[in-house]
């Protein structure tokens, strides 16, 4: 009589040494049946948190006469910036759906009443979770920094094309550097305008060392023979010193600035850390303390610079944590691993955004700030898995 065959998970004979780590038959097959859940809650996690550009595209199309074809291509371009963030929840996603079904289909018993240890049960949704992890951080070193960059550029341009925006009475919106403030707007002039021009050379939004400059106008409206242009008429320009007073108080009949072109030297020329990469963005903090900037823009930039790799760590620790409560609540019903995918996600979420909040303000150095939330789950998660053996 043949021998009955060995389960992939469960060798017959004595494996050799690192053979823990070895792929087999069933382990490949759960690697790609995670695939489609990790697919579906990336594109959910990407519209979830594009939802403001959704809904800027649709005022802009609709009521701005903005093309459809520029605004998707904008969209196309931040969305490797949205997926830095949904391929972590993706991964948990598929951890948990993945190990409840197996779990409901007995495979789990199975593999456990043939001997194999927990740890090798999840050996493969950890090892997927290793893979993202490594996609998410070409993501964020190679990929989003690109695609960031031009979509500025791209944004930049729609506005300059589009500088009137969609105007509404007693409202205030921004421009490039400029914030406006409108009390009346009527067929397409403004009434009681205040403008505040921000110098980016000088002024941060933490601490101010010079104040901006603020200009009021009884009216305002586009130059009609160049688009992009606006006319302020029938106002005062305001400067204030370093301690905020008063400097001086300068009448004018009529002022004309230039929103197109500003727009395009602050987009062009003003690099936002999830547009570079991380030498560019180890330089610029190099550059910032030998400037002896504020502590604030200082270690905000800091803390987005450990986080490049911590981000993308996340998508194992949160596997870590997933794994063990997907075997221990499985049994609950098919829901229980979209409950925990979505709780362990939301949860990462508020931990990092607090610990990001404390390191920006300075009460934790920025490398454990970034770091701490990820430092949270897998120890969280080596007890869960401990305990569930």
């Amino acid at each position: 009589m043949a021998p009955a065959a060995s389960h992939p998970l469960v060798p017959a004979r004595r494996a050799p040494r690192g053979s823990f780590f070895r792929l087999h038959a069933l382990d490949l097959a759960y690697a790609r049946e995670m695939i489609v859940p990790m697919s579906l809650g990336l594109i959910v996690l990407v519209l979830v948190m594009a939802g403001n550009f959704v809904y800027w595209a649709i005022n802009s199309i609709v009521n701005q006469g903005m093309s459809v074809l520029p605004v998707l291509k904008l969209f196309i371009l931040a969305a490797p910036g949205f997926a830095v963030q949904g391929i972590p929840a993706g991964t948990i996603l598929g951890v948990c759906l993945v190990l409840n079904r197996a779990v409901r289909d007995n495979e789990i018993l199975a593999l456990r009443a043939g001997g194999a240890s927990l740890p090798r049960i999840v050996a493969p949704f950890l090892f997927m979770a290793l893979v993202t992890s490594g996609v998410d951080y070409v993501i964020v070193e190679h990929v989003a920094p690109i695609t960031n960059d031009r979509a500025e550029k791209t944004l930049a341009r729609l506005m300059s094309q589009n500088s009137a925006p969609f105007i509404d009475s007693d409202r205030y919106f921004r421009a490039g550097p400029y914030y406006f403030y409108v009390g009346r707007a009527e067929n397409g002039v403004l009434q009681d305008v205040m403008i505040y021009q921000r110098a980016d050379t000088k002024y941060t939004s933490f601490a101010p060392t010079t104040y901006p400059i603020v200009m009021i106008a009884k009216t305002a409206h586009e130059n009609p023979d160049h688009k992009g242009q606006w006319i302020l008429q029938n106002g005062f320009t305001h400067t204030f010193d370093s301690t905020g007073t008063l400097q001086s108080e300068t009448p004018f009949q009529q002022v004309t600035i230039n929103i197109e072109q500003q727009l395009n030297n602050y987009f062009g020329t003003q690099k936002q850390p999830f547009s570079m990469t991380g030498s560019e963005l180890s330089q610029k903090i190099a550059d910032l303390k030998n400037a002896a900037t504020d502590a604030g823009q200082l270690n905000t930039l800091m803390v987005d610079y450990w986080r490049r790799a911590a981000l993308p760590t996340a998508c194992f620790v949160m596997a870590l944590v997933a794994a063990p409560l997907a075997l221990k609540y499985a049994r609950h019903g098919s829901f229980a691993g979209l409950v925990a995918a979505f709780l362990l996600a939301f949860l990462w979420q508020g931990f990092d955004g607090w610990f990001r909040a404390l390191g920006i303000a300075g009460y934790l150095s920025p490398m454990v700030a970034a770091w701490a939330t990820n430092a949270l789950f897998f120890v969280a998660g080596a007890i869960l898995l401990v305990r569930e053996r």
